[in-house]
């Protein structure tokens, strides 16, 4: 009985811990990633751009099917990772700018917003994501960090260049996005 009741004040204090771990971290984030691919800007501004076909070319989306416009702007319903999620387009411009977001309400613990930018390079095309996120649980932010805060990005970029038949790593780079 005693090491039961030592594992439990054992897991309490872990479980404080993590949570005031995670109450000092901020709730926003501001990430990038980038990769180079020697194929041409508009075809992989069409594969981006073509939110149905991502299940075609990244195992973890399940389904991604237009969904009702919101404020006048296109919406994709996506299963990702057994969640449902809903994304607006908020600003295309095409060949090269795209930035998106995540359809949230007041009990939404994570949204964000995407913005990719494809910048045609003499060998290819640069393709960078920013994620302007935030996360509200205190536990789900320590998640993000062990879990990688890029590692969403950096699926996308990696499955998106295994698509063209290349093998990409992401740099992790600081981006301004103020201009």
């Amino acid at each position: 009985m005693k090491f039961l009741k030592r594992a439990v004040i054992v897991l309490v204090a872990l479980v404080a811990c993590v949570y005031v771990v995670g109450l000092r971290m901020p709730r926003e984030h501001t990430v990038s990633s980038r990769i180079q691919l020697t194929a041409p800007r508009d075809s992989v501004w069409a594969a981006l751009r073509n939110f149905g076909d991502y299940p075609k070319w990244h195992p973890d989306f399940k389904s991604s099917v237009p969904g009702e416009r919101r404020n006048g702007h296109e919406v994709w319903v996506q299963e990702v990772d057994g969640m449902t999620m809903s994304i607006e387009f908020l600003e295309i411009r095409p060949p090269s700018y795209l930035v998106t977001e995540v359809v949230t309400d007041e009990k939404s613990q994570w949204g964000g917003v995407w913005t990719y930018d494809l910048v045609s390079t003499g060998a290819g095309t640069e393709v960078t994501i920013t994620e302007a996120g935030w996360i509200k649980s205190p536990f789900f932010r320590v998640l993000m960090k062990v879990m990688g805060t890029h590692s969403t990005m950096d699926g996308v970029l990696k499955n998106l260049g295994a698509k063209f038949g290349e093998m990409v790593t992401p740099e992790h780079v600081t981006v301004d996005t103020k201009g």
